[in-house]
């Protein structure tokens, strides 16, 4: 499996700082996704069940993520966590936006466990995966817009330069229907535990089976 490393400053600010990994090779990337509307459905109704009368932030898992990024001086809700932002739009009544087939059931994935999720094309990326802090006047082009600064935020970097964190994806890495070989991260606080986030991984790899002819899932500890 695709080996990842963590920086100094990550063992240090958020020592057994875990990552959920999905690999998916041979994986065919389309905007048919005939599975979502029922689990949309399903997450919708979960979503508003537990949280018709009180807040998502008091939500263990959501506390715990949001400590995560306080941890290295970032403020979780200015840059809320993608897990959180996509929970919020379903609590508030304004939908996603369908993007293809990995990406629309990563989503559900990740809003259901709270977890934020980042979704990678292998191909495009060089090198070293290396888990991060971003440094002064670092930027990177994100799918929706460009020049997201990463000063003081997780980010994930390779030889080419950071291509993520647990808000927000690159456009560089980002997948198209080309995409073969993928990558999903779950960034998972050392206070979540290995079951909760096997059990994660578990769900993504069901989701993602009818479209991958070879899926490994892998908890990495830093």
């Amino acid at each position: 499996m695709v080996q990842i490393e963590a920086t100094k400053i990550i063992r240090e600010k958020i020592p057994g700082f875990k990552l959920g990994v999905v690999e998916v090779r041979g994986a065919t990337v389309t905007n048919d996704c005939p599975q979502f509307e029922p689990l949309f459905n399903e997450l919708t109704s979960y979503l508003k069940k537990h949280f018709e009368r009180q807040p998502l932030s008091s939500n263990e898992v959501i506390g715990h993520v949001r400590r995560m990024y306080r941890r290295v001086g970032w403020e979780p809700t200015k840059y809320r966590p993608s897990s959180e932002a996509l929970a919020r739009r379903i609590l508030q009544g304004k939908g996603w936006y369908r993007i293809n087939n990995a990406v629309d059931l990563g989503n559900i994935v990740s809003a259901r466990f709270h977890l934020p999720m980042g979704l990678y094309d292998v191909s495009k990326i060089e090198g070293q995966i290396l888990l991060d802090v971003g440094k002064p006047d670092e930027t990177y082009d994100g799918i929706s817009r460009q020049a997201i600064h990463a000063e003081g935020k997780l980010i994930l970097r390779d030889d080419l330069g950071i291509f993520g964190n647990p808000t927000s994806d690159s456009k560089r890495t980002s997948l198209t229907p080309a995409s073969e070989h993928l990558l999903a991260l779950f960034f998972t606080p050392p206070e979540v535990d290995d079951a909760y986030l096997d059990e994660t991984l578990n769900t993504l790899m069901e989701y993602y089976r009818p479209f991958g002819k070879r899926l490994e899932k892998q908890i990495i500890k830093f």
